[in-house]
């Protein structure tokens, strides 16, 4: 059996030895090159672009300016600022040139007018409609409220009553590869290889906005150099790539710098939570209250990252009574969008620190006031109708418990020597699977090997490995005779994609189904070869057999003998059917949980150094540790860099003050530090294969526990991140 086990990863052999395919790696014959100008204001009427010297300049095809598509939940300035500009690193104009260099030096040769306007930076601010951000409309671009109980009677007769402002600030998610794409053009088809997270999402936006001048899109994922959510929906340079490789009918090449990836990728986080909690005396919480106003910049594609946070905000706690307003608001500054949590650690790092604030209001154990609140069984229907599936919330604090203290004894023998440490621990649920559903196709090639066609678009994360564990214990065959492919939307006509925690639970599943499937389709083979009835007929070790004959065949026999006989006739009852297709879908978001216990040293000039780190976390079936401990890894250092380090910072007058890695700090090898990782496999999901996602949960888990500990270490309230160095003097 390999469901469970440490199995190395299959898809790192072309990594490791330098033999990946990125985007920048591809070169086509006759490949031509885009440059994108960006706006250098913030907010400004667009008066005129003169391009004339440019177009003068050797190399130089031709340029693109004005180009406007309706795209959803996109201004009318997209994916060009033709009449306003939105944002600093808007595309105003894009440059096509034989090669690179001189697309890139006939950028300076282009020139603009326009009228300077007021920028709209603060959200808060942006909610009076004084200064319009975009193109006239409403600065509140999206509101909703959820509601559960009644949380404003419950507040009113709690005896205990905290008001907290909670900010979180703007992050850029700092992929190792900048985006990009090549657009291969050929008569009534274009071939997209892209840096993204869904082939298919890509293709469906892109022919919805240029069907009238292709017949067709093919998208192809490349090897892809991390994404966390980031890579997920087409940008403004794809569709300028698009237009660019259809006005020439050659193909070309767009590939963003550093610089101009931090400009334009769409930021994350952005949010401000003012809370209200009511209480009893003895730490029961009667109530949450809370206005969620997310920062969307200049676009509004990213309000369900508020009603995640929102809907989530009472978190792994028994709160009957709930209330969040959500305020989707615009502003001058890049959109914001998705990145590895998406709600999901607003809403922890709300919710923890409530709960922290308010064990200090009252003088109680942070462990014990959790035990008081925890959710005592599942399925749970939080207020806002969430229904939480499956776990033992109870069990994993006491486990994290054990942990907690023994960090404590050590924290305070630390203390008595001077140092200042600090142990924080949070506990959390999420939410994942988002679906609807994935698909996957099991192939019986004719050598007896199998091909696992996904429609999940992993980047990084090991699902081909895990899924080819799982197709490997189903057929019962060597997972070295199992292939997992993904990417291309010409291989399987309908999926989504990698976001959200999904693959394995999704992916994982449609490809056990298709599996079992076809081992049913084997069976009925071998049962015509055989001249058996399939009654009489055992599967076992990827083989079938008829214990009464004695006789069996292979796969590869089985395979071979259906795809052999070449102009002959085909003499069997079954269907020579090798392939099978499956979807799945649940019904409901699955739910993991999880405890993050940190423990930190801050020095007197307020460096942090973390001493020691636990996670633990219970997923469901666990299909490969070693896989998930990596996830939680990178999560971790993750949800240190945002507690920390990372800050998009514009100045009062919409200019990023953060443009480049020498300005917006992202943690590296130096601040890495050693961490431990338990699961638990109670909290099973619903699904075949009963297993939840872990892509996300340690970018939850760790920002409040961070936050805690440094509490602890230096005496101070914190309800923003990053804390900066200066705070911790």
């Amino acid at each position: 059996m390999y469901v469970g086990q440490r199995v190395k990863r299959k898809e790192d052999l072309k990594l490791i030895t330098g033999t990946g395919r990125y985007v920048d790696d591809i070169q086509l014959n006759g490949m031509l090159y885009v440059a994108v100008l960006r706006s250098t204001v913030p907010h400004a009427k667009l008066k005129n672009v003169d391009y004339q010297e440019a177009l003068k300049l050797p190399g130089v095809m031709k340029v693109i300016t004005g180009l406007n598509l309706q795209v959803d939940n996109r201004p009318r300035n997209f994916p060009m600022a033709k009449d306003e500009i939105l944002f600093v690193g808007q595309p105003i104009a894009a440059v096509i040139a034989t090669d690179r260099y001189a697309a890139y030096d006939a950028l300076e040769a282009i020139t603009y007018e326009y009228e300077e306007l007021p920028a709209v930076v603060d959200p808060e601010e942006a909610m009076k409609n004084e200064v319009k951000a975009v193109e006239g409309r409403d600065n509140i671009a999206y509101k909703k409220t959820y509601k559960g109980g009644d949380p404003e009677k419950a507040y009113e007769q709690s005896q205990v009553k905290i008001e907290e402002k909670i900010y979180i600030s703007r992050v850029y998610p700092a992929a190792m590869e900048p985006r990009g794409l090549v657009v291969d053009y050929q008569q009534d088809r274009l071939t997209v290889y892209a840096s993204t997270q869904s082939p298919h999402f890509m293709r469906s936006y892109l022919l919805a906005s240029f069907s009238s001048m292709i017949k067709d899109i093919r998208v192809i994922q490349a090897d892809v150099g991390g994404a966390f959510g980031s890579k997920l929906f087409p940008y403004p340079e794809d569709y300028i790539a698009v237009y660019a490789s259809l006005i020439t009918r050659k193909p070309v090449k767009l590939v963003l710098t550093r610089s101009e990836d931090v400009l334009s990728t769409y930021h994350a986080r952005g949010q401000i939570h003012k809370v209200k909690v009511g209480a009893n005396k003895d730490g029961r919480i009667n109530t949450v209250i809370d206005d969620v106003i997310i920062d969307l910049g200049a676009a509004w594609h990213g309000t369900y990252l508020a009603d995640i946070a929102a809907t989530l905000v009472t978190g792994p706690y028994d709160i009957k009574n709930a209330l969040a307003n959500v305020y989707g608001v615009l502003t001058n500054k890049v959109p914001l969008d998705q990145y590895r949590g998406a709600g999901r650690p607003e809403a922890a790092f709300v919710y923890e620190r409530i709960i922290d604030i308010l064990s200090d209001e009252l003088g109680l154990d942070p462990i014990e006031i959790r035990k008081k609140n925890v959710i005592q069984s599942t399925p749970y229907n939080n207020p806002f109708g969430l229904k939480y599936d499956n776990g033992n919330y109870m069990n994993l604090i006491l486990k994290a418990e054990r942990f907690y203290r023994e960090m404590e004894q050590e924290a305070e023998k630390l203390r008595k020597e001077g140092k200042r440490v600090g142990v924080g621990l949070s506990f959390y649920v999420e939410q994942n699977n988002f679906g609807p559903w994935e698909s996957a196709s099991v192939r019986l090639l004719a050598d007896g090997k199998v091909e696992v066609i996904i429609g999940a678009a992993p980047h990084g994360q090991g699902t081909a490995t895990g899924i080819a564990q799982i197709v490997a214990d189903e057929l019962q065959i060597s997972i070295d005779d199992v292939e997992v492919v993904w990417g291309d939307t010409d291989k399987i006509s309908n999926a989504f994609g990698t976001y959200g925690s999904r693959s394995l639970t999704l992916a994982g599943n449609a490809a056990l189904l298709a599996a079992r499937r076809l081992k049913d389709n084997i069976m009925k083979l071998a049962a015509s070869f055989l001249k058996s009835d399939i009654e009489e007929l055992q599967y076992k070790d990827g083989k079938v057999y008829n214990p009464k004959s004695g006789k069996e065949m292979t796969l590869k026999e089985i395979a071979r003998k259906a795809t052999a006989n070449l102009g002959g006739v085909w003499r069997y009852k079954a269907e020579p059917t090798l392939e099978v297709t499956a979807s799945f879908g649940l019904d409901n978001y699955t739910f993991p949980y999880g405890s993050h216990i940190a423990m930190v040293e801050v020095d007197e000039t307020g460096k942090v150094k973390v001493l020691n780190y636990i996670a633990l976390d219970d997923i469901g079936l666990v299909v490969n540790p070693m896989l998930a401990e990596g996830q939680v890894h990178g999560g971790v250092i993750q949800g240190f860099g945002e507690a920390l380090l990372e800050e998009i910072v514009y100045n009062k007058d919409g200019n990023p003050l953060t443009t480049n890695f020498s300005e917006y700090a992202i943690p590296s090898s130096v601040e890495s530090f050693n961490m431990k990782w338990i699961y638990s496999e109670e909290g099973k999901s619903n699904a075949p294969l009963p297993a939840k996602g872990i892509g996300e949960g340690a970018t939850i888990g760790a920002p409040p526990a961070i936050i805690r500990a440094l509490e602890k270490a230096v005496g101070k309230k914190f309800t923003k991140i990053p804390v900066r160095m200066e705070e911790l003097i």
